[in-house]
């Protein structure tokens, strides 16, 4: 054999072992282990309810849960804004649900292939950790890639904690990904648009307006009243609009500044419903960004499950002010430039 057949043979034979050692490192094994079925964390399952402070750490960024004595999660790096309660909760007992089924890779070189490797701005691992009240530990584990498998029934993730070598392929839900608005309720009413029954819009002048109404609860929105003929009146507008207003959500969130009530809006709305729910919307642009403050209360005639569901709702938006993207803004908008006339 020639010196350049033999060297080419020789890299190409490298080639097949390195990418062999990396199915090795990534792919289940389907051989029995002895770990199999055993708790990736024993006892942490008891220990659930201790949990005071939950962190997910992701490409050098972090998100910071803090539960209180009630039992509410709020988000650190948004001010306290509430988080989701159920998704928390799922996440907590899915962490300590993890059971092993084999280990994998122990070779630091390997740990990316499978997404376990060390935190910091460029890893694609998520870094959990779970104190108690009293800032113990509870877990640090880095989450990796996920899979699927039939011979474990169901869903898969690479896992290793940061101070051991050895990775480990575990079975359950560890669902940590996303980014901050997936852990937050972003939409901010509960109510359909058909569940609408008047919408009256004022601009910052004050001095224009256009209302929308229902003529009965199951009749189609038509607007009853401008102060001037340039607005906004085709049914598809109003479609959009009912739609855009139903499905309002934020991209951002932060605290009320103290000096909002002397701020005047670009625009206000008011929007009633069927059973008497009512919710006042006070959009306000700062640098060109669309932001809206939101407040409720119920008529004096609507049912008391209403009115409580009214308060219930106050309370979670009073203390904040919304980012909202400006194709929202732009679709609710009914006026058009009065210099068009």
């Amino acid at each position: 054999m020639s010196p350049k057949a033999f060297s080419r043979l020789f890299f190409i034979t490298l080639a097949a072992v390195a990418a062999a050692v990396c199915l090795w490192a990534t792919a289940p094994s389907y051989a029995p282990d002895k770990a199999f079925g055993e708790k990736l964390s024993p006892g942490l399952l008891e220990k659930i309810n201790d949990v005071a402070v939950m962190s997910i750490e992701h490409e050098g960024d972090a998100v910071t849960f803090v539960k209180d004595s009630a039992g509410n999660w709020s988000l650190m790096e948004s001010a306290g804004y509430p988080a989701d309660k159920e998704r928390l909760r799922n996440a907590l007992i899915g962490l300590a649900g993890l059971e092993k089924i084999e280990p994998k890779t122990a070779l630091p070189e390997y740990y990316a292939d499978i997404g376990v490797e060390d935190s910091g701005v460029n890893a694609k691992s998520y870094l959990v950790t779970l104190l108690d009240a009293d800032g113990g530990q509870l877990l640090n584990l880095l989450i990796g890639k996920s899979t699927s498998g039939i011979r474990w029934n169901g869903q898969g993730y690479f896992v290793r904690k940061p101070d051991e070598a050895q990775s480990w392929l575990v079975r359950g839900a560890a669902d940590v990904t996303g980014g901050m608005l997936s852990w937050v309720k972003t939409g901010l009413f509960d109510f359909y648009e058909s569940e609408i029954s008047r919408i009256a819009f004022v601009d910052e002048t004050k001095k224009r307006e256009a209302v929308f109404r229902r003529a009965t609860e199951f009749s189609k929105m038509e607007p009853v009243w401008a102060s001037d003929g340039f607005f906004m009146k085709s049914d598809a507008y109003i479609d959009t609009m009912l739609k855009t207003i139903a499905g309002m959500d934020f991209s951002a969130v932060e605290k009320r500044p103290d000096d909002l009530a002397q701020r005047t809006p670009f625009l206000s709305a008011v929007v009633e419903t069927n059973d008497g729910l009512t919710a006042y919307l006070f959009f306000y642009l700062e640098k060109d960004v669309p932001y809206l403050a939101v407040t409720f209360n119920a008529e004096e005639t609507a049912l008391e499950d209403v009115k409580a569901h009214a308060a219930e709702l106050e309370n979670r938006h009073k203390a904040w002010l919304y980012k909202i993207h400006g194709a929202k803004l732009a679709a609710i908008l009914p006026f058009l430039p009065i210099a068009a006339q």
